[in-house]
């Protein structure tokens, strides 16, 4: 008998959510799933700040390195900015929705419709500063945790609307809720956002191989480019920076549009950085010039030293 494929995941609803679908998709290559309880950005007491790179993936890193799991199941945004030695991004899984939404408790409404002084609620520094940069009038809420413990915050009129990925709610089977997908120009998402990856030891050619068939290349492409921006930017999951790389295909040949978007934690000031050409990851070096050089101008970044 085959032995399984030992796959890891963060113990969270949303973890067992989305990386059920992939032992599915692995069949007829048998697998079994481990759930991981202690990532330091889950935990309810001495729950790590999410300044931190990494906050979500140290403990489940560490069971690879160890040879205790096979693969690891990472939502990319959250995964650490800088490849962990010894492991590698194996497989990219198709993106979603890159989008955040509003959630409210009436449907029907959306960001220009909420009434002045309305309350949302988000720890997100990026959400945040595009918030007060489009509706200052609005106050904001810290609020962090899973989605239904938000969501629950909700109903107990804690705040009165949240921002949430929209991926997030589709893979809960809670797209009935969402008021409105925002429009990136509104509010900008995450680099890696709406990515799935698929992490495994360097030298495990074997589980790479057994994997491959979940890879999805032009998610590949938009990821290594939006990963680069991290590292050279010096960001990580709750930076002061945002941005995504766009596919077109063409009659010849694919164009990537990388955007990149620096900003104060008050969202009083921002740059904002796009390009495209026919190599996405040349484009997303331009990118980092132009955007380097404009935050010396302007003085936007609050980010740390570059990797």
């Amino acid at each position: 008998m085959k032995q399984p494929l030992r796959i890891g995941a963060r113990a969270s609803l949303m973890s067992m959510v989305q990386t059920a679908p992939i032992l599915t998709r692995l069949a007829p290559t048998p697998a079994l799933l481990q759930p991981f309880y202690g990532a330091g950005g889950d935990r309810e007491k001495g729950r790590a700040a999410l300044e931190e790179d990494g906050v979500f993936s140290e403990e489940i890193e560490t069971a690879l390195l160890s040879g205790e799991i096979d693969v690891a199941v990472h939502c990319l945004k959250d995964a650490p900015t800088n490849d962990t030695s010894g492991l590698v991004m194996a497989a990219y899984l198709q993106r979603d929705d890159i989008r955040d939404c509003l959630v409210t408790k009436e449907p029907g409404v959306t960001l220009d419709t909420l009434p002045e002084g309305a309350t949302i609620g988000t720890a997100s520094v990026r959400r945040t500063a595009a918030l007060r940069g489009y509706r200052p009038d609005i106050n904001i809420v810290p609020l962090r945790g899973p989605v239904g413990d938000r969501l629950r915050a909700l109903g107990r009129g804690e705040t009165d609307g949240l921002i949430v990925a929209t991926c997030s709610m589709e893979r809960l089977g809670l797209r009935d809720r969402i008021a409105e997908r925002i429009s990136p120009e509104i509010i900008c998402p995450p680099l890696g956002a709406a990515i799935i990856a698929l992490q495994t030891r360097e030298d495990d050619m074997e589980t790479r191989k057994k994997i491959s068939k979940l890879h999805h290349t032009r998610t590949e492409i938009e990821a290594e480019a939006e990963r680069l921006v991290l590292r050279q930017m010096g960001g990580f999951c709750n930076a002061p920076l945002a941005g995504y790389c766009t596919t077109r295909h063409g009659d010849q040949a694919a164009t990537y549009t990388v955007r990149a978007r620096g900003f104060t934690d008050d969202g009083s000031m921002a740059v904002d950085i796009r390009l495209t050409g026919g190599d996405a990851t040349r484009v997303a070096a331009e990118v980092c010039q132009h955007l380097t050089q404009a935050e010396r101008l302007f003085g936007t970044s609050s980010r740390g030293p570059r990797a």
